[in-house]
């Protein structure tokens, strides 16, 4: 297995808009992606730059449950061309429900979602031929 920074080096990484999780929801995942992917030496590129390796895609749902909600989610790593290259899921449960599940996520939640997706990915490309 090749050395994470080497590795890393290599990579560029963009995200792409999240789906499926309000602004309220999307604000402090995003910002914790983007700061812990610079702290972890992850270099980001933006959509309007062509020299991306791998543009990384999250889609999230949360889902009333008795009386909880499930934040389910799951990262797809892609290549510039939109192959799915790796897939990145889970599953999150926070105390409250109601008509709107997404009111009762707290923004911890939604960081340490942003934690395991850049464990998920670093993990992944310390292995993967890039």
């Amino acid at each position: 297995m090749a050395p994470s920074g080497a590795t890393q080096r290599t990579a560029k990484l963009r995200f792409a808009p999240i789906v499926g999780a309000p602004i309220a929801a999307a604000t402090p995942l995003s910002q914790r992606l983007s700061a812990l992917a610079k702290e972890k030496g992850i270099t980001l590129g933006t959509a309007a730059e062509t020299d991306n390796t791998h543009i990384m895609k999250g889609y999230f749902s949360a889902l009333p449950d008795g009386n909880q909600t499930t934040i389910i989610y799951v990262w797809d790593v892609l290549d510039p061309a939109g192959t799915r290259l790796h897939r990145i899921q889970g599953q999150e449960k926070v105390p409250g429900g109601g008509a709107d599940p997404w009111s009762t996520v707290p923004a911890k939640v939604m960081e340490g979602i942003a934690d395991k997706a850049i464990q998920g990915y670093l993990a992944w490309v310390s292995g993967a031929k890039t």
